[in-house]
């Protein structure tokens, strides 16, 4: 599964380069620790354009994922892997909805994209997904939604990894009654 970070897994309080301001959101904790218990892999992909536009360097961006790490640690679970595109203006393969940053993770993790869903907050996020053929799951961001329509609209990070859950236990289930 692909997350975005801001707005996804902690407070979205505008470019975030500094660790301080990290809060985790109520129930990612409880979400990550289902998709863990699972099996699935939770990957986050992130745009950071605050980099290109000089706010903060890559550094900052590595000090706010530790953070966030530390945090989520601190109760027991764990991302698999951080992947983020520092690029703003100019186009590229690394900025969603562009799939770079998830083709680089699918080959970096031994991934089978078409079994993934990306989960965040943007229209960005989801036509990402849709532009890979896979699910979109947008939970609230602080801004008003605009963008393609969603497969799931969830209000937590918590109820998108349940829709997850029983989306790929009911494939399971289908794929076994067939074999």
């Amino acid at each position: 599964m692909f997350l975005d970070r801001d707005g996804t897994l902690i407070e979205d309080s505008g470019f975030i380069g500094d660790p301080e301001r990290v809060r985790i959101l109520p129930t990612v904790v409880e979400a990550l620790r289902l998709l863990g218990e699972r099996g699935f892999a939770a990957i986050v992909v992130s745009n950071q354009s605050g980099v290109a536009r000089g706010y903060f360097d890559d550094g900052a961006v590595r000090a706010v994922n530790a953070r966030v790490a530390q945090l989520l640690a601190n109760d027991g679970v764990a991302l698999d892997a951080w992947y983020h595109c520092p690029h703003y203006g100019e186009p590229c393969e690394c900025r969603k909805p562009s799939p770079g940053m998830i083709r680089r993770a699918a080959e970096d993790h031994a991934l089978d994209v078409a079994r993934s869903t990306v989960v965040g907050d943007r229209g960005s996020d989801i036509a990402l997904a849709h532009g890979l053929g896979i699910p979109g799951v947008l939970v609230p961001g602080p801004e008003p939604y605009a963008g393609p329509e969603p497969d799931y609209r969830a209000a937590t990070l918590l109820e998108a990894a349940r829709w997850i859950v029983t989306r790929a236990e009911r494939g399971a289930g289908e794929a076994a009654a067939r074999g």
